[in-house]
């Protein structure tokens, strides 16, 4: 720390690049470790937020979440890996083993549960309660889903597993094919 005012590390390598960053607390191995300008961030557990540089005002508590955030700012992660790919996405709340896994830059997401907006990247304004809701969800938004696995793609019995649109095609002929399936 060279410039940074009200710090707090704990931990091998927590904080371990702030240079003008004031007022983050970072606790377990390499917690925080590339802040630089960043403030006001929290970082709980080994790994948590260890990539941010100047993204501010975040909490991660759980291994490794937050880990791989940057630059966005305003988000809340709780539990392992909870928002880990998060890059610069911004005011997401994640709370759960691996909820919004796989967030880049979606913004304004909120995942509660087990696994809840695992697959979303890029999706902004979508809020999932429960263990796997809106799981498969990758760039959908303003979803809304509560409930074990809501909106991911549920089958029913005698019905196909996707819809027979997929099937539509033209022959050799021009000729439609495959309109009604069997």
């Amino acid at each position: 720390i060279t410039s940074g005012d009200n710090n707090v590390a704990l931990g091998h390598n927590s904080l371990g690049s702030n240079t003008s960053g004031n007022y983050n607390t970072a606790s377990g191995y390499q917690s925080l470790q590339s802040n630089t300008t960043g403030d006001f961030n929290t970082a709980v557990g080994g790994y948590t937020l260890s990539s941010n540089t100047t993204g501010i005002y975040n909490t991660g508590s759980g291994y490794q979440s937050l880990n791989y955030n940057t630059t966005g700012s305003q988000n809340t992660a709780a539990g392992y890996r909870s928002l880990l790919f998060n890059d610069d996405g911004n005011a997401n709340t994640s709370l759960g083993y691996n909820s919004l896994f796989y967030n880049t830059e979606g913004s304004s997401n909120t995942a509660l549960g087990h696994s809840a907006l695992y697959n979303n990247t890029t999706a902004s304004f979508n809020t999932a309660v429960g263990m796997d809701a809106l799981e498969t969800n990758t760039q959908g938004e303003n979803n809304t889903a509560l409930g074990y696995q809501a909106g991911d793609i549920i089958t029913l019995p005698g019905l196909p597993s996707s819809p027979n649109a997929f099937d539509i095609d033209l022959d050799e002929n021009g000729e439609i094919i495959n309109i009604l399936s069997t």
